[in-house]
């Protein structure tokens, strides 16, 4: 059996063995998705955030914006767009104030991680930056 560094090839061949041995024990494992950002680990299915294995404590909105920014990072967010993800309806008028109350409450915890900044962009909505080490 040759695979040339296919993984997928591997697996399926190990998948078509098993089968030939019902009685052998399956174990299904599930793994946590885990968001690695620099200087900070996102575990969704917790609802934690860690940097350099402390807990940043944030409420459910907050964790919500921050995760919705996380991976769309790099990308502007609309206030609209980020209200309406977060409170799971269409935005009203009061929605730009909502995200930026919390966009600061954010920011003031995580200011302690110099990697990553929440950017405004103005009159528009939110973007996350995620400063990365350049290989020379």
């Amino acid at each position: 059996m040759e695979f040339a560094n296919n993984e997928s090839a591997a697996f399926a061949e190990i998948m078509n063995v098993l089968q030939k041995y019902p009685d052998f024990c399956r174990y299904t494992l599930k793994g946590e998705v885990i968001l690695s950002l620099p200087d900070l680990e996102i575990r969704p299915e917790r609802r934690k955030i860690c940097s350099n294995s402390h807990e940043i404590t944030m409420t459910k909105k907050e964790f919500d914006i921050f995760y919705l920014l996380a991976v769309n990072k790099g990308r502007v967010l609309t206030y609209e767009q980020i209200y309406q993800s977060v409170w799971n309806g269409y935005a009203t008028g009061g929605e730009r104030t909502a995200v930026v109350y919390h966009i600061r409450n954010i920011r003031k915890k995580l200011s302690n991680i110099p990697t990553l900044s929440i950017q405004c962009v103005r009159e528009l909505g939110y973007c996350m930056e995620v400063e990365t080490e350049e290989l020379q």
